[in-house]
């Protein structure tokens, strides 16, 4: 008899030790997001390391991140987390500590989220698929959830009778919930209808959702991209004079700092202190 072959499933050390930290991130109840994101970089980290016969250690991770230099700040900030996170999980230091940057967030104009409406309305023949793509886009602009969020978005969790949404599991494994306008509701309702409870409201994961909104924005010549639709709600609330405080519960914030930044991007409050001295 020949030798019996590998077993398939055989893990190298270097990925039975990821996969303990990411069983030990769910075990704390993290978000399956952040378990998703963190273990896909981790996973990459842990694939150059076999290529480079390195060890898991705070050299190899910074040389590893190193590579992330061309980024942005926030990017790399992000990285560095996860590093550090899977390091000190299995007893070592990794102190490399990126400053994140005080980056307004980017103004985003009316005009050009009317533009994309448009050209999906204009370029689209199924008017099923019309339907479910405009409610995408209104829903984002109207709620300001984030990208994983609208993609898991189910059925269920559309309150038609009351016109809410619930987010369930959102940043920092936290739910929330969000008052919509009838005119998004009713949009809601003919997309849903067809749909079973568990399913997804727009029939997409939050890659897919990604790369389709960028591929309209394209089409449509604008710079927009699923985040663009967060910032347009945060900074419209913020310049009509919504308490900053209502902002924060329902972008899903968990610092008030964090919301603090859509009145920096309409300056309206400093408006009216440089008018003091007309």
């Amino acid at each position: 008899m020949g030798k019996a072959p590998p077993h398939p499933t055989t893990l190298s050390s270097h990925e039975i030790d990821l996969e303990d930290y990411l069983l030990s991130l769910k075990n704390r109840g993290l978000s399956d997001n952040y378990i998703e994101t963190s273990g896909n970089f981790l996973r990459h980290y842990i694939q150059w390391l076999a290529t480079n016969s390195a060890t898991t250690n705070a050299e190899s991770a910074e040389k590893y991140l190193s590579k992330s230099n061309h980024l942005k700040l926030n990017s790399r900030k992000r990285y560095a987390d996860y590093l550090r996170k899977f390091l000190e999980f299995h007893g070592m230091t990794f102190d490399i500590k990126i400053k994140r940057p005080h980056i307004l967030p980017e103004i985003v104009n009316e005009a050009d989220i009317e533009r994309l409406k448009d050209a999906i309305t204009k370029a689209s023949s199924w008017k099923i698929s019309v339907t479910t793509h405009l409610a995408l886009i209104e829903t984002a602009v109207k709620t300001g959830m984030r990208r994983a969020e609208l993609a898991d978005l189910r059925v269920k969790d559309v309150d038609l009778q009351r016109c809410r949404v619930k987010v369930v599991a959102g940043k920092g494994n936290k739910d929330r919930v969000i008052p919509i306008g009838a005119e998004l509701c009713e949009m809601l309702a003919r997309v849903c209808a067809e749909l079973g409870e568990d399913e997804r409201v727009f029939g997409m994961n939050k890659h897919s959702l990604g790369v389709w909104v960028r591929k309209w924005a394209t089409k449509a010549g604008v710079n927009l991209h699923t985040h663009s639709f967060r910032h347009y709600f945060a900074s419209t609330l913020a310049t009509r004079g919504v308490n900053l405080r209502v902002i924060q519960e329902l972008l899903g914030h968990s610092s008030l700092a964090t919301t603090q930044v859509y009145l920096s991007v309409t300056a309206d409050h400093l408006e009216d202190a440089i008018q003091l001295l007309e």
